[in-house]
């Protein structure tokens, strides 16, 4: 679907053409994450996917016919509607901007500018804010990726002292395209996931990470039923279809997961995996399974399966001296998980003897939607300068006596490594720049996936 973005952006923008100084001819915003939010560092992610989206787009007659209608029936006049600067966007065939941004990927502290736009023609400056709100979009992946780096670095410590660190890619999978508000927000959500875990359900954001950032297969996932599948072969010896039906089906060296809870888990686990044929099936075979118990409290009902399975399977403790289940079976959580539960549910297994490589988690609303706002991090948009036709260079600072957190920043902005910190300053200060030119009158530079996954490990 086309986006008309004339209308993709809050209304009341389409009036401030005529409320700046008449004689401005150039204007410059900026991004960033304030200090104050969740997190002291973001992961910085997302710009790419709304210049695939939205800015390759030309504008169109259609486009801003609609667009003058719905300014009509939202002002009750034509007034506000620009349509003299949207006739020229439709000329020359692309916005006259000019956006320069962080590498994607980095892990940036907060309070930095993380991306700039300036207009690059006289007659298009006092509607280059009218492309905010798209821009701004950006806050929702460069948070759920942050999410998702604070969990993978409170996870990694556990992995490194209980288990192999080669399991902490797949630790924690992204379930959460049922759950998302829409397609568009699953697919960017699980593309930011994908960034710092390469566990999936989520085929979507794995297509459009390939699209964007042209990495293929970034997300990997495994054979695993759902309670549709175990209730359809019903309770008691129908359990033991259910899983011979599995077995009997899916390749020798497969990884499976099987959905434990439609009736009762432990019950599953002790009489029906501890069977005498379905032990010794498992046994027999290559590849890994993994139980999935999720009802009742994580905490709880994940250590008795651990404790059940042990008695049938046994275990072995590893070089480090945690328990390893044997026979290659372990669990996985899908239910309640969510950043702190998470990091919780693998201590608790950790502190109760068992290595970490015993499990792995699937997440869904906690993952992509639950509790994350524009304000989670704070994101703000805010103009910084601007020039006239007289040749005046003014800073522009919004500086709030009543909250100094939301004073932005003045003048032409660059971001700097000073010595092993990133900071933002003025143009003129001494330091190589970091932002570099993504879009430029049409033009959209390449960009290198590989590269961006790199620098999110670091």
């Amino acid at each position: 679907m086309t986006e008309n973005l004339i209308l993709a952006t809050d209304a009341y923008k389409l009036t401030h053409h005529l409320q700046y100084p008449t004689d401005i001819t150039k204007l410059y915003s900026y991004g960033e994450a304030r200090v104050g939010g969740r997190f002291d560092t973001v992961s910085w992610f997302g710009l790419s996917m709304i210049l695939h989206d939205y800015f390759r787009q030309p504008i169109t007659d259609e486009m801003i016919d609609e667009a003058e209608r719905v300014a009509k029936q939202t002002f009750n006049t034509t007034a506000y509607f620009n349509r003299d600067v949207w006739e020229k966007v439709k000329t020359l065939g692309y916005f006259p901007v000019k956006i320069k941004a962080l590498p994607e990927g980095m892990t940036v502290p907060v309070g930095n500018a993380l991306f700039t736009i300036e207009s690059t023609q006289d007659w298009f400056a006092t509607s280059l804010n009218a492309l905010e709100v798209v821009l701004m979009h950006v806050w929702y992946p460069t948070t759920i990726a942050t999410n998702s780096l604070y969990i993978k670095k409170s996870l990694q410590p556990l992995f490194e002292k209980t288990g192999t660190l080669t399991n902490l890619p797949v630790a924690v999978n992204d379930f959460g395209l049922r759950g998302a508000t829409s397609l568009m927000s699953g697919k960017r959500g699980g593309a930011a996931h994908l960034l710092h875990f390469q566990g999936s359900d989520n085929m979507a954001a794995s297509s459009y990470f390939e699209a964007v950032y042209g990495v293929s297969g970034r997300a990997a996932s495994v054979w695993a039923t759902e309670h549709s599948v175990a209730t359809a072969y019903g309770p008691g010896e129908g359990e033991i279809d259910y899983v011979n039906a599995q077995l009997d089906r899916a390749p020798d060296d497969a990884i499976l997961s099987i959905v434990i809870d439609s009736y009762d888990a432990l019950n599953f686990v002790t009489h029906v995996i501890g069977s005498a044929t379905i032990k010794q099936r498992i046994r027999s075979r290559q590849g890994r399974i993994v139980l999935r118990p999720d009802s009742g409290d994580p905490e709880i009902i994940d250590l008795q399966v651990l404790n059940l399975l042990a008695d049938i399977f046994g275990t072995t403790l590893n070089d480090k001296g945690y328990r390893i289940l044997n026979d290659n079976v372990g669990i996985i959580q899908g239910d309640g998980m969510k950043a702190d539960t998470i990091v919780s549910l693998y201590e608790t297994i950790i502190a109760a003897g068992w290595s970490a490589d015993n499990l792995i988690v699937g997440s869904g609303g906690g993952l992509l939607q639950e509790g994350f706002t524009r304000d989670t991090e704070r994101f703000a948009i805010k103009a910084a300068y601007a020039e006239t036709a007289d040749g005046r260079h003014i800073n522009i600072q919004k500086n709030p006596k009543t909250d100094m957190t939301k004073a932005s920043k003045a003048g032409l902005l660059k971001v700097i490594l000073d010595g092993n910190t990133i900071k933002t300053v003025a143009q003129d200060v001494a330091g190589d720049d970091l932002l570099a030119t993504v879009y430029e009158d049409g033009k959209l530079s390449a960009i290198d996936g590989p590269s961006i996954i790199h620098r999110a490990s670091l």
